[in-house]
């Protein structure tokens, strides 16, 4: 009886495990889409396919082009700030 309760345990934390592989479970996506327009006025989404909870622990195809991307954004960002000094 014990094997069958620890094969089954075994069997579910298998299946937990898929799961987490290829679908994130613990976001929305439409729900954080819609949450953005009330951050505020100036917002910047990328959307990243195949993307786990943490884009940063995702696959290494994701990984760069998250990395890729965040990098872009901060390059803008610093753009801005130089642009903003600059001008006053």
């Amino acid at each position: 009886m014990n094997t069958l309760k620890v094969w089954f345990s075994h069997l579910i934390n298998f299946i937990l495990f898929f799961f987490l592989l290829i679908a994130d479970l613990l976001l929305n996506v439409t729900t954080m889409r819609q949450a953005v327009a009330t951050i505020g006025s100036h917002v910047t989404i990328y959307e990243i396919e195949h993307g786990n909870h943490d884009i940063f622990l995702s696959k290494l195809p994701v990984r760069e082009k998250a990395f890729t991307l965040m990098f872009r954004w901060l390059k803008n960002l610093e753009d801005d700030w130089t642009n903003t000094s600059n001008n006053n």
